[in-house]
């Protein structure tokens, strides 16, 4: 997964917050079995309204 994946959801979350609802404590989650890129894990390193889910964390494996 990368950066792209991450686009729609953040897309529908602004729009939703352009129509009045409150998405302030909004978390995009990335669901993914093949992994993430590096950019994308960096950006979630710095943003704590995104969160990236492996295998590992779904399975307790890691």
């Amino acid at each position: 997964m990368n950066g792209h994946h991450v686009e729609r959801p953040a897309r529908a979350r602004d729009l939703l917050a352009g129509k009045g609802y409150d998405t302030r404590d909004t978390v995009l989650a990335c669901y993914g079995g093949a992994g993430f890129t590096e950019d994308l894990r960096a950006e979630a390193a710095g943003n704590g309204g995104l969160r990236l889910i492996g295998l590992d964390a779904l399975y307790g494996t890691g």
